[in-house]
């Protein structure tokens, strides 16, 4: 249908051309062929093939109205062996190996902007009219409404450095899960008080303290090794409320010496308080990964749950059928790494820590040169406007955040996909959390996946026994290990890069 509607429209616009210029006389009329028409496409997706479907259902406008052709690879591709892909779709943590290779090419912001709207006797007083840009488009900037994508990826997630080096696809965000009922029995035996979601981390600790035993368990969090890295996330999550100073830029390394800052005290202390949390958890909560996590909460076996916020589809369908949503809360005590010390807050440290770099992006291929590359960016644009993300965005294979305010406050994409769960709160929760004045996202730089994995490895031991200090000390020694692996200049660079702090590097990174 919307392939037709294309269709329809390139045939409206082509008789008003014929109008406008008299052509049903005896003049010869002039034929309006549409963008791109004969370009084959090929999109790839980088490392996780799983996100392919949503280009592939998407893909057949785009074809009938440009009529060009689009090709999706089924496999996914590494970074080092792209295949002659011109488009490329991955998340976010993948962004740093991709600039390594110079795998990207850079969008200019003309691309994105709405056409100007001078006139041509505005040269007199404004001077020339500005020269054509091959990559602006001029109506497509406008039905592309950038400007409503919310700043978190716009400015942040899909820039590295002042650089627009991909587009945002979707967002990923954690949040806490509630069982309604559960809580409500709760309150009624704590003299009727109403439920209130925690404001600090101290006060998530006390209510699954205060839940456990009286309403089953009091939390469940993949505590395990865990192939979606949620628990990595809701750890550094943590650590972000505790060391991510509002003066100060840098989470995990020192920006000046890329030192891991793994063993300071923030980071130190969320792994022993999140670790604390497993005697309020379910049996065997110690190999819980995400999956398991979300079962045991879906089962009515834990009164709450950290989780992915586009995950809403696996919270419910089971004992839990009344399921509220709320932002992840914050910390009274931020540590100040110029001091040294702890420092007390009047307002809750809330900084939103994005999982997977962000979330999901789409980029045009650095080898894509000419007419193929205005194609392929002419695709990324049409796979990212607001109609097309509003579809996108509904895939129940495929669930991701929006990335546009004005889809923000519109609930669920599919309330039905997620029985149970009050689609308001869960709209405001993630409003909170894109929307939150200091959002960092997860790590970007080359190697990230394998930063992450020794992290990984590090909190497993600590949760099995192993003092906090004594298994962040080890995986500190192994990032300094690969960072001196990759370079530790041009890894350097790739960090400060990956801030979007505005902070000092050359245009290009120093030799490996």
């Amino acid at each position: 249908m919307n392939g037709r509607r294309a269709g329809v429209r390139w045939a409206a616009g082509a008789v008003l051309m014929l109008m406008a210029s008299g052509c049903f006389g005896s003049k010869v009329a002039k034929v309006i062929q549409p963008p791109h028409q004969g370009a084959k496409v090929v999109v790839a997706a980088i490392g996780d093939g799983a996100v392919l479907p949503t280009v592939t259902a998407q893909r057949g406008e785009w074809e009938e109205s440009r009529q060009a052709s689009c090709t999706v690879l089924e496999q996914p591709v590494e970074p080092s062996n792209l295949q002659g892909a011109h488009v490329l779709i991955f998340r976010g943590d993948r962004l740093g190996d991709l600039v390594d290779l110079d795998a990207l090419g850079v969008i200019p912001e003309s691309a994105l902007r709405p056409a100007p709207t001078r006139r041509p006797d505005d040269a007199d007083d404004y001077g020339p009219p500005p020269s054509p840009d091959p990559d602006a488009t001029g109506a497509d900037a406008d039905a592309l409404d950038f400007e409503n994508v919310i700043p978190a990826y716009r400015e942040q997630v899909s820039k590295y450095g002042p650089d627009r080096v991909a587009l945002p696809y979707g967002g990923s965000a954690l949040v806490l899960v509630y069982n309604r009922a559960a809580l409500a029995r709760d309150a009624e035996q704590a003299a009727g008080v109403a439920f209130k979601p925690p404001k600090t981390w101290e006060e998530l600790d006390a209510l699954a303290r205060s839940l456990h035993g009286k309403v089953a368990f009091g939390i469940a969090l993949p505590f395990g090794l865990d192939p979606e890295g949620v628990g990595n996330a809701i750890y550094l999550a943590r650590a972000a409320a505790l060391g991510q100073h509002p003066h100060h830029y840098s989470l995990l390394f020192d920006a000046e010496t890329m030192e891991p800052r793994l063993t300071s005290p923030p980071f130190v202390l969320a792994l022993e308080k999140l670790n604390a949390l497993k005697a309020f958890a379910p049996a065997g909560a110690e190999d819980f990964d995400a999956e398991a996590a979300r079962k045991a909460f879906r089962e009515g076996r834990a009164a709450l749950l950290i989780d992915r916020a586009e995950k809403a589809g696996r919270w419910g369908g089971g004992k839990a059928k009344s399921i509220g949503v709320a932002a992840l809360p914050g910390s009274l005590q931020v540590f100040d790494p110029a001091r040294q010390t702890f420092e007390e807050v009047k307002t809750p440290n809330r900084p939103s820590y994005l999982p997977f770099g962000g979330g999901w992006l789409v980029a045009v291929a650095a080898s894509a040169t000419g007419a193929q590359r205005e194609a392929a960016l002419d695709l990324a644009k049409y796979l990212i406007n607001p109609e097309t993300s509003n579809r996108v965005r509904s895939d129940r294979n495929f669930p991701m955040l929006p990335v546009r305010a004005a889809q923000l406050g519109q609930g669920l994409p599919d309330p039905r996909s997620a029985p149970g769960v009050e689609s308001r709160e869960w709209s405001e929760a993630v409003n909170a959390t894109l929307l939150a004045p200091r959002v960092v996202p997860g790590l970007r730089i080359p190697g990230a996946d394998g930063y992450l994995a020794d992290l990984a490895k590090g909190r497993v031991a600590a949760l099995g026994g192993e003092p906090a200090s004594s298994a962040l000390k080890r995986v500190a020694d192994a990032w300094s290990g690969r960072t001196k692996a990759l370079g530790a200049a041009r890894q350097l660079w790739h960090y400060r890069r990956s801030l979007n702090h505005n902070l000092v590097t050359s245009p290009r990174p120093p030799d490996r």
